[in-house]
């Protein structure tokens, strides 16, 4: 065998590993993005499901508490409560991010 014949089927073996290799590592890169977008969709929908949930019951809160006092009154308390509610979370989630 000549030299540039044994360089050429050394290469063509070490092509042929390298695009195995790769090949396996962006199918494994694949399924782990796509893995992640599919619970970040999740997170997502689900969190808008629970703003839709917070707003309904807001509302019906303002309006039980509209029969017993005036309705300026009662989206005040329902307001100040949110955010209290709201700055707790917050105060919470900052906390957890530090440690």
């Amino acid at each position: 065998m000549s030299e540039s014949s044994k360089s050429s089927l050394l290469e063509t073996i070490v092509r042929a590993v390298a695009q195995r290799t790769m090949g396996t590592v962006t199918k494994y890169i694949e399924r782990i993005v796509r893995r992640a977008l599919r619970l970040a969709g999740l997170y997502a929908a689900g969190l808008l499901i629970a703003i839709i949930g917070l707003i309904f019951l807001a509302i019906g809160v303002v309006k039980w508490f509209a029969v017993m006092m005036a309705p300026w009154l009662a989206w005040l308390i329902v307001g100040i409560i949110m955010l209290v509610v709201g700055a707790v979370f917050l105060g919470a989630a900052s906390l957890a991010s530090k440690s």
